[in-house]
């Protein structure tokens, strides 16, 4: 009687949906509510305990069918703005819009569920320490290494409040995902074995208490001598996508109030004036053009701006002494902006969806743009709107060419009034405390933002607005260990290791007495 009795609890469905709809409200909190708690500790808490208690259920013999279930309802919450883009931006039926967009939520809701579902089965063999490193080698292998038409990671939700943030200095947003993931595992494991409510404890106070030690060590890290500049940013509010003549006559028109009322150009400090992404489309700005140098040497002034030239997504920059920069976008999104798979696959789908495919760029020593300042020369990074969700793109375009700051061109205007903006932006804000460097968010049609290498961050305006934003940046660059690859290696390395290790059972910490029978999918 008592079996049959475990038997009807574990096949309660009600209970499974329920516990589903709890956990996907509490993803759309963490990650599609912006800043859900109005400083960040709520989505702090969440970043460990969502992971913590998907895999509780799952380790205790819950259906993976119901993890699933989980996460694309969380995920429809958090994207649900994506079908309607789809089809008035596309231009497309809404059943292809919803199709396109199921598949999305699909897709990247099996990817975390694998990494619960490899992790359940470490725990089964090796216990609530195999759990641990086997959901954090699964979580660094699915997010730095596995196909994303968006690349969202779990680690930014801890990019809210400044003091964890910091520790993304030594961890990447990478790490976090993995710390959260594997400590989520530790805390599941010791439920599932009976531990007691010490060892229980212990997976929470090694997430948040790893988190405040790196925290706290990044005032300790070594510093390059002090930068400043005045910056302009203009968000002209251009609607995406379309090409007319005049935007660029429009663009200086909205810049030259804007220097006009902050009084700048002044003596003794340079000026960084920032375009968005698209500013001016319509035309092919690959090769030779004075008047554009010219522009920006009259206003003394250095000038990057986002435009367009033959199938390639470009940032253009101008600055007085220098030549002419020019770097295309290097990871065109999938689907979005480029069909992905081999050429052939690809020209297949550019036919049949009447679409035609940006070419990838290429990342260089020369993909940095150079401006003169008091200080000496400067070293500009340009990365064009999604390739800023990127750690890896960010790191490598950073060591490359040495730079100093970090800029951001984007095209919200896709998304219309909806939170998209605020989400992109709570996605990247983290590259700017993984490289030690400010990050300048230049959109647009909104938000326009700052976020700097010790954490803080600003996001200015709504979306669908015109606007300009006049401020002095000074900052000391940071020498960090993120800013270095063979950092996301060593993770790759020791949790790969251990993970192995534990599989291979050379470790044996003592198995799960938690191996029994799984109950029926929904």
């Amino acid at each position: 009687m008592e079996d049959l009795n475990i038997q009807h609890l574990k096949g309660r469905p009600l209970l499974r949906l329920f516990e589903a709809a709890v956990l996907a409200g509490l993803l759309y909190v963490c990650y599609g509510i912006p800043y859900a708690s109005g400083h960040g500790y709520l989505e702090a808490l969440l970043c460990f305990l969502i992971p913590a208690l998907m895999m509780d259920g799952a380790f205790k013999g819950r259906a993976l069918g119901w993890t699933l279930l989980a996460w694309v309802i969380g995920l429809v919450l958090i994207f649900h703005w994506v079908p309607n883009v789809i089809e008035v931006k596309g231009n497309l039926p809404k059943g292809v819009a919803w199709l396109g967009s199921g598949l999305f939520f699909g897709y990247e809701a099996l990817g975390f569920t694998a990494v619960i579902a490899f992790a359940r089965w470490m725990f089964r063999r090796s216990g609530r320490w195999g759990a641990a490193a086997g959901a954090a080698f699964a979580t660094l292998l699915w997010e730095a290494k596995g196909f994303h038409i968006y690349e969202w990671s779990w680690g930014s939700g801890l990019g809210g409040l400044p003091l964890l943030a910091k520790s993304a200095a030594f961890l990447t947003s990478y790490g976090f995902s993995a710390l959260a993931f594997g400590c989520g595992a530790f805390f599941a494991g010791s439920l599932a074995e009976g531990r007691r409510v010490r060892s229980i404890l212990a997976a929470p106070a090694a997430f948040y208490g790893s988190l405040l030690v790196f925290g706290l060590a990044w005032s300790f890290l070594p510093k390059a001598p002090r930068r400043e500049l005045d910056v302009v940013m203009v968000q002209p509010n251009f609607e995406a996508g379309l090409r007319r003549p005049g935007m660029e006559a429009d663009a200086w028109a909205l810049s030259d109030a804007a220097l006009r009322e902050a009084q700048l150009p002044r003596p003794g400090m340079a000026t960084l004036l920032l375009w968005p992404e698209s500013s001016i489309l319509g035309v092919d700005h690959r090769g030779p053009e004075p008047r554009l140098r010219e522009e920006a040497q009259r206003r003394g002034l250095a000038w990057v701006f986002g435009t367009e030239g033959g199938l390639l997504n470009l940032v253009r920059g101008e600055a007085d002494g220098r030549p002419s920069f020019v770097q295309a976008k290097v990871e065109p999104m999938p689907f979005g902006e480029r069909m992905p798979g081999p050429p052939a696959m690809r020209h297949w789908l550019d036919r049949k969806l009447g679409f035609l495919s940006q070419e990838p760029g290429a990342l260089t020593a020369a993909s940095t743009f150079e401006m003169t300042t008091p200080q000496g020369l400067l070293r500009i990074h340009p990365l064009i709107c999604s390739e800023a969700l990127s750690p890896a793109r960010t790191q490598a375009g950073v060591a490359l060419g040495g730079a100093q700051l970090l800029t951001n061109h984007t095209n919200d205007g896709w998304f219309d009034r909806t939170v998209a903006t605020d989400l992109h932006f709570n996605q990247i804000r983290l590259r700017a405390v993984e490289q030690g460097i400010p990050m300048l968010r230049a959109t647009l049609t909104g938000k326009s933002g700052l976020s700097r290498a010790d954490g803080t961050w600003e996001l200015w305006g709504e979306p669908m607005t015109r606007a300009t934003h006049a401020f002095h940046l000074a900052w000391e660059p940071v020498y960090t260990p993120a800013r270095k690859k063979g950092a996301q290696l060593f993770w790759f390395a020791a949790s790969g290791l251990l993970t192995l290790a534990f599989a291979l059972r050379f470790i044996r910490p003592g198995t799960s007495p938690v191996d029994g029978d799984e109950e029926t999918a929904p």
